[in-house]
């Protein structure tokens, strides 16, 4: 096997929830060396055995009591050898600790600290507690329709999204002090990556938020249909005029093919009755092999117990059947042909807590 792409980039992780530990995972997965710095006890999520198998594969642990000298004497032997230090504390925790980034800095010039917060490391919100659907509903990303309860996100949005955003920062930022020899400190706030995702480049429309928040969208052609089986599907047709053709001609309703993405958008509420009627007649399965024949985008709503059976993520090594301690475990999301990101492997033992561990 090719040599990994971050063989000889060593992180230590901080961080006690989910978003630091998909970021560090997705750093292991290509070959990082990531160390564990746990308090006494191990880190929150270790009883969340399928979370935490899945997101600390291939690290090591060391356990450390911050708050003693002795401990936090022994941190910093390891951040001398390490490139990045990930933590996911309330802002000012680690300064309050003594290791924040002017500690780190001082006995590594060229350190990459990166910080994953709520809100951020500054702002009026920035010393605020919340999980993800907190920042969720701040960053404008709950579906919100008059007269119904707000709906959050079915997904860790900000826990995924952060993690994310965090490897590709810590990247950058070890290029760059790799060039300079300059130590950078990342900042990274849930709710401010949400807030991007969406806010609207101009005036708001009040009208068209409310429409965006309805099935369809104001397009027949894209929104969710039920099927003669109690399944559902979702239309993925918005302003594809051969797409829509296709999809009307497959269901009967030719009448209505040369509409254009405007005149289908005002004829909605005549139109989409009549397509939900057509689709019906079929069951889910002959539903998608009709327009998956005349490459209509179309797709099942899948349950999550669905999804895991797909074959399409088994395919693609999304999905590893026989994974670490007999867990249905994670691959590594982007695929990489010539230096292939590592398999699933274990995540470490809790060791037992002792200043010499770490060096």
């Amino acid at each position: 096997m090719a040599e990994s792409l971050l063989r000889g980039l060593r992180v230590l992780d901080l961080s006690l929830w989910q978003p630091g530990h998909y970021a560090s995972q997705l750093l292991a997965d290509l070959g990082a060396e990531v160390i564990k710095v746990e308090p006494p006890g191990g880190d929150r999520m270790r009883p969340m055995i399928d979370r935490f198998v899945n997101f600390n594969g291939r690290k090591s642990s060391v356990v450390l009591n911050l708050k003693l000298e002795s401990d936090r004497e022994a941190f910093l032997d390891l951040v001398r050898g390490a490139e990045v230090v990930l933590e996911g504390y309330r802002p000012g925790v680690l300064d309050r600790l003594g290791i924040g980034f002017a500690a780190l800095r001082a006995v590594n010039p060229s350190i990459v600290l990166c910080s994953i917060s709520g809100f951020g490391q500054d702002g009026p919100l920035s010393g605020v507690p919340g999980h993800d659907a907190n920042y969720q509903a701040y960053a404008g990303a709950m579906t919100v329709r008059d007269g119904h309860e707000p709906v959050p996100s079915a997904l860790l949005i900000a826990d995924q999204s952060s993690g994310l955003a965090a490897a590709f920062a810590i990247l950058a930022s070890v290029m760059g002090a790799r060039r300079t020899g300059e130590a950078e400190h990342v900042d990274v706030s849930m709710t401010d990556l949400l807030a991007t995702w969406v806010a609207p480049l101009g005036p708001v429309d009040e009208r068209r938020e409310e429409s965006a928040a309805t099935p369809g969208h104001q397009s027949p052609g894209m929104g969710t249909y039920a099927t003669a089986d109690g399944q559902w599907v979702v239309l993925g047709v918005f302003s594809e005029d051969h797409f829509w053709r296709e999809l009307c001609l497959a269901l009967g309703l030719g009448a209505f093919a040369d509409l254009s993405t405007a005149e289908r958008s005002d004829r909605h509420d005549e139109v989409r009755p009549l397509l939900a009627a057509a689709i019906s007649t079929f069951t889910q399965q002959d539903l998608l092999t009709l327009l998956n024949a005349r490459a209509v985008p179309v797709a099942p709503v899948l349950t999550k117990a669905q999804m895991l059976q797909e074959e399409h993520f088994r395919v693609r090594g999304i999905l590893v059947e026989e994974g670490p301690d007999g867990f249905r475990s994670l691959g590594h999301p982007i695929r990489f042909r010539e230096h292939p990101a590592l398999p699933p492997g274990a995540p470490p033992e809790l060791p037992t807590h002792a200043p010499s561990a770490a060096t």
